[in-house]
């Protein structure tokens, strides 16, 4: 009897370890699954927990609930003024009904192939209804949040839900881009140059400014100096007029000895006429008497 209960517990085991995981299977809370019966969607599970399923006769498949990107490739629009932007956009999404997608898609793939045709359509719609200047300085925005909203119900039916359409770049074709930016070179070129231009100018005016200041200063000072000048020599006068009063034979003596100073240096020679005032001092004083 013992021995018939241990082999029917290890035939039980045996049968759970085997049946056990084609009977049960638990749903993460980031999944979101479906039960087909050979190959056909039955049911669609979208909360977490444990659920049961007819062994090796249905089957479970499981999505990411969970917000994916969607990276379209680079695309060259035409915008209103007929004008070519390369536009680089991102989708991002989630499985919302996974018996539809699976349906519709099944795969992750599938959903990105199903997905970019529809966007780019609505993008390159709200592209051709502006201006590139526009585009690039100020509706960005209100482009992107107008092809969500257009591609929300369409890709729903696929079911997923698009939760927001992004712009990652916008740039012009490289067949152009050669010439723009020799023209923002040119432009900055021209910038610089008239800021030199001015630069210079006004260093011009600072140094005439200058130059005019120290010319004033100079002509001022070169006033003042002939002032001071004049009245010292007319101090001068005044007292050498005072001295000649005072002793006129000792002011003609001090003054001749003055001029001898100044031009009777070694080796000079003099000639002077006899009646010369100036002579009387270099004669001896018998010959001065006569």
């Amino acid at each position: 009897m013992i021995k018939i209960f241990a082999v029917l517990l290890i035939v039980s085991a045996i049968l759970a370890g085997i049946v056990g995981p084609q009977l049960f299977f638990v749903v993460d809370e980031t999944q979101s699954a479906i039960i087909t019966r050979f190959g056909e969607p039955r049911k669609s599970i979208n909360e977490p927990g444990l659920y049961a399923k007819t062994p090796f006769v249905e089957t479970v498949t499981y999505f990411d609930k969970r917000r994916t990107l969607f990276d379209a490739p680079p695309e060259g629009l035409l915008t209103s003024d007929k004008k070519r932007l390369v536009i680089d956009v991102y989708a991002i999404g989630k499985v919302e009904d996974p018996l539809t997608f699976y349906q519709k898609v099944r795969t992750a793939q599938g959903a990105v192939n199903a997905s970019l045709p529809i966007i780019a359509a609505s993008l390159r719609s709200e592209i051709a209804s502006d201006e590139q200047s526009q585009i690039i300085r100020t509706s960005r925005n209100e482009i992107m949040n107008n092809v969500t909203a257009e591609t929300t119900n369409p890709l729903r039916e696929f079911g997923i839900n698009v939760v927001d359409v992004r712009v990652k770049r916008v740039d012009f074709p490289s067949e152009v881009q050669t010439s723009i930016y020799d023209r923002m070179r040119a432009e900055r070129k021209r910038i610089a140059d008239g800021f030199r231009a001015e630069g210079e100018q006004r260093s011009l005016e600072i140094r005439a400014d200058v130059d005019r200041q120290a010319t004033i200063i100079a002509a001022e000072a070169e006033r003042d100096a002939n002032v001071v000048r004049g009245d010292g020599e007319g101090q001068a006068i005044a007292i050498f007029a005072d001295a000649l009063e005072q002793g006129p034979e000792f002011y003609a003596f001090t003054r001749s000895l003055d001029a001898y100073r100044k031009f009777l240096t070694d080796g000079t020679t003099l000639v002077l006429p006899a009646e010369s005032d100036l002579f009387q001092f270099l004669q001896s004083p018998g010959e001065r008497t006569k």
